[in-house]
């Protein structure tokens, strides 16, 4: 067997990209920790980018603003260092889901939203919830820069009632952080918007800091619960894939 090299990193197929200037902390079950996985990923994190791009119907003149042409930049140097498909850590990054696609040459998922439409598919187009951590930012250019059409029956919630989650991120400055209290904010604010809509079918996490709950969530709805963790290791699957053992 003949192998190449010319590489200084080898066996992280996922890569991953971050904003710049996080200082809270990042839990296990984070898309940004490395141990949520049992898998090595690369984690990026990409100078000056620390806020989201605009989707494209909000581009000027159809030009990608600095931050998606950082994180286009990023996506190519993560390609170049050998990964196999490039995840980033903000869902709301789905914005920038064609551009980076476009660029990379390798399998790019920026957000679960964009698996809205296959999961509309999978549950004969029931109610699907999504909860964000921003239902006021979640609107209408960032759900169908992620394909998602008003004939999919979908109902969002934001995690805006969480005090916690806001005290150390979307613009909180805090470093400490109560796990135990944010595990109940955000499960009681799943739980109520499960109990608004009893007809969901399934509830997608469309916040890449809320995997960390997405036990919990499962717990106390009885949902199928989808998020980037999930839609991480099965693209991770498709790009390693193993080889079967057993018998006949």
């Amino acid at each position: 067997m003949i192998v190449r090299g010319g590489r200084a990193l080898y066996g992280q197929a996922i890569g991953i990209l971050l904003f710049d200037g996080r200082r809270y902390p990042v839990l296990p079950g984070d898309v940004a920790n490395a141990s949520s996985y049992d898998f090595p990923v690369r984690l990026k994190v990409v100078k000056g980018l620390f806020d989201v791009p605009a989707p494209p119907e909000r581009w000027v003149d159809g030009e990608p603003p600095e931050g998606a042409r950082l994180l286009r930049d990023a996506a190519v140097e993560l390609r170049d260092e050998g990964v196999r498909a490039i995840v980033t850590a903000c869902g709301f990054f789905v914005g920038v889901q064609d551009l980076l696609a476009a660029s990379a040459g390798v399998p790019v998922f920026t957000s679960p939203l964009i698996y809205v439409p296959l999961l509309s598919t999978m549950v004969g187009n029931r109610k699907i919830g999504i909860l964000t951590a921003s239902k006021s930012l979640l609107d209408n250019a960032f759900l169908r820069a992620a394909g998602i059409t008003v004939a999919m029956n979908v109902v969002i919630e934001g995690i805006e009632d969480s005090h916690e989650f806001y005290a150390t991120h979307m613009g909180g400055k805090r470093t400490e952080m109560d796990v135990d209290l944010l595990r109940d904010e955000v499960v009681g604010i799943a739980k109520r918007f499960f109990e608004r809509h009893t007809d969901m079918a399934a509830m997608l996490l469309e916040c890449s800091n809320l995997p960390t709950f997405s036990a919990d969530i499962q717990q106390a709805t009885g949902l199928p619960v989808f998020d980037f963790i999930t839609f991480t290791k099965f693209i991770h699957a498709s790009v390693v894939q193993q080889p079967y053992t057993g018998f006949l």
